[in-house]
């Protein structure tokens, strides 16, 4: 490790202020304290290995670089992690039976030991989330200051103090140190009328604020007020279209049901009467196949007319309706002629079998015109059905 100077940083240990020096060069490290009032001093010296086996008994171990690098940081002050205590044997016994739980029955022992009892102990404590490491550094007591010492420190400053003064350029740092003044006093001035406009500014805003503020709120509250109605408004609207497409869903639901049973009772007439016809057919043998008699032919006729003329049922029905004879039952019709006349009847179901169907087709396609059409509709499909 490099050599760096010493670190010397004033702190106070249970009330009493002290003098903590600290230098490291190489792998060594040396560390003082030194108490103000009485000028007592305590100094030790610690090698890499000796640190890194103290830290790896306390259960957390450090290197020695980032060993000194803590005690730094807690010389300075600048991590809330790192402290420092300053503790006599006496104290650090009581900390280590409080960890162990042994109480105070020891410390009696302790007390009678003079050198143990004049060293210190300086405690670089590491806070962690839940716990506090202490890693303890043994102080042995090296007395007060020597005189002859401290008038020879006492030279070396008073000599260091002359070369210093008589370095040329002081004048010069004189006047940057006076031009330094200068612009700190302009500055100051400038903050203070800086200041001065900003509780000005700050008077003519609340001044502004209590009209506008006022105004602007009253706006505020309208527009609320007004979007809030026109909000209610579109949910009734948005109610009552909804209404009326359940209430046309249903109607149509209901009139699909409707065809759908009209379509079932067709097709079964469908299949009785073919059942029937079936029977007729099985007659007399070497009966000839004669046409349809008269009174049938416009039956045929018109069912023809149906299928091919969907698009205009109403006319059609209209124009048959004055022709069209009326229907014999199967008794009265001669026998010879009742095979054309079931012939025609089937004829008839099947037209009406299609017409139902067109009836539910129109049904579905009147879901998308209006009522008055689509009752229109129904009645055009209904007359050509049963027409």
């Amino acid at each position: 490790m490099a050599k760096l100077h010493g670190l010397q940083a004033d702190y106070v240990f249970r009330g009493v202020d002290h003098v903590v020096r600290m230098t490291v060069e190489g792998n060594l490290l040396e560390v003082e304290v030194e108490d103000r009032l009485t000028t007592d001093q305590w100094r030790g010296e610690f090698d890499a290995a000796f640190i890194e086996d103290l830290t790896h008994k306390t259960g957390n171990f450090k290197q020695f670089e980032i060993f000194c690098s803590m005690l730094e940081s807690a010389l300075a002050q600048s991590s809330e992690s790192v402290t420092l205590d300053l503790l006599t044997y006496t104290d650090l016994e009581s900390l280590r039976n409080r960890k162990v739980g042994l109480g105070s029955r020891h410390f009696s022992a302790a007390k009678s030991v003079s050198p143990l009892s004049s060293k210190r102990y300086l405690i670089l404590i590491y806070s962690v989330e839940f716990d506090r490491i202490h890693y303890p550094l043994p102080l042995p007591y090296v007395g007060k200051p020597d005189p002859v010492v401290l008038q020879k420190v006492i030279r070396e400053l008073k000599e260091e103090l002359a070369l210093l003064k008589a370095k040329p350029g002081k004048d010069f740092r004189d006047a940057e140190i006076r031009r330094l003044r200068d612009e700190l006093q302009r500055a100051l001035e400038e903050k203070r009328a800086l200041e001065a406009a900003l509780l000005g500014l700050q008077e003519d805003l609340k001044l502004a604020s209590k009209s506008g503020a006022l105004k602007e709120v009253k706006i505020l509250k309208q527009v609320v007020q007004s979007l809030e109605e026109e909000l209610a408004k579109e949910r009734t609207r948005h109610q009552r279209a909804t209404n009326k497409r359940l209430q046309e869903s249903r109607q149509l639901a209901d009139e699909v049901a409707e065809m759908k049973a009209t379509e079932r009772s067709l097709r079964i007439r469908v299949k009785n009467l073919t059942n029937e016809l079936g029977l007729y057919k099985k007659g007399p043998p070497g009966q000839e196949e004669r046409g349809p008699p008269f009174y049938l032919q416009g039956a045929v006729e018109l069912s023809g007319a149906q299928r091919d003329l969907g698009a205009q049922p109403a006319a059609l029905h209209l124009q048959g309706g004055a022709q069209r004879e009326p229907r014999l039952p199967p008794s009265a019709v001669p026998f010879p002629d009742r095979a054309a006349y079931f012939m025609s009847q089937k004829l008839s179901l099947s037209n009406a079998k299609e017409a139902a169907l067109d009836l539910l087709n129109a049904a579905l396609l009147a879901k998308m015109q209006t009522p008055d059409s689509r009752h229109r509709a129904m009645a055009l499909a209904f007359e050509s059905a049963f027409s």
